[in-house]
């Protein structure tokens, strides 16, 4: 049987996530059992979805999406290192999130571009566009190759939503994130209109309060997580939660009108 992650390696992965207070040992060890039963928990929920998409499947996958082949990766990054003698587990994966993160917004851009000559194809100067855009006209592409690229988690569902009108599609993608059920139609429609009810009383409410320094405060905080999509993601996983609890496969508009939407 596998043994848990030591103590100081918790730690130490604290650190590296910007954590600077010190970790007492009893809380180290009490983080070791969560993310142990956080583990299992998706470990079997992986499994559940991986039989589904395919019941014949032997392998452990990624339910949600095809990811970049980790041997072929680290077989391109050891051609790459000088001064190393090996590649470890976590390199690997790290590069493969930046790389997937690259070709995540070279693809949004370049569907801009596309959308913007109404045709349904990427071409070749759709993707120049893209490249003009992320390093500012430069064709080096030898520079964009090791650019951190950091998406919000919301962001990576939801596509670069600034100057754009939230989606029917978006919502659907959305609900498979944080619903982890389906929208029915009703519900969908439902969602839209409160979203942008709310974020008109946001301006309203803005407006008529410019002289109260303290309230805009508040009205910024609610429209950044207006538009940051955190009030969709909370919408949506209380409505999942009581879809869940009625046994329901999919999200209805019962479950979105149960939800308090100016909570």
């Amino acid at each position: 049987m596998a043994k848990p992650w030591a103590t100081s390696h918790i730690s130490t992965v604290a650190s590296g996530l910007g954590i600077e207070l010190r970790i007492s040992g009893d809380v180290k060890t009490q983080l070791v059992d969560l993310l142990e039963h956080q583990l299992k928990m998706i470990t079997h929920e992986m499994e559940n979805q991986t039989l589904e998409s395919d019941p014949e499947r032997k392998t452990l996958d990624d339910p949600n999406r095809m990811r970049l082949g980790f041997s072929r990766t680290r077989g391109m990054m050891i051609d790459n290192i000088s001064r190393v003698d090996s590649i470890g587990a976590a390199a690997v994966v790290a590069a493969n999130e930046r790389l997937e993160n690259y070709l995540l917004r070279l693809l949004r851009l370049s569907s801009d571009a596309a959308a913007i000559e109404r045709v349904g194809t990427i071409k070749p100067r759709h993707l120049d566009k893209a490249l003009e855009r992320i390093d500012g006209g430069s064709s080096k592409q030898e520079n964009l190759a090791v650019e951190e690229i950091q998406l919000d988690p919301i962001e990576d569902v939801m596509g670069e939503i600034s100057g754009e009108i939230l989606t029917p599609n978006m919502l659907k993608n959305m609900a498979k994130k944080f619903a982890g059920k389906p929208l029915d139609n009703d519900a969908l429609e439902e969602l839209l209109l409160l979203y942008y009810d709310h974020a008109s009383n946001i301006q309203h409410d803005l407006q008529d309060n410019l002289a109260n320094a303290s309230h805009i405060i508040q009205m910024i905080e609610r429209f950044q997580s207006l538009t940051m999509l955190g009030w969709m993601r909370r919408m949506l996983k209380e409505a999942g939660e009581r879809a869940e609890r009625t046994e329901s496969k999919t999200v209805t508009l019962a479950h979105i009108v149960e939800v308090d939407p100016w909570d």
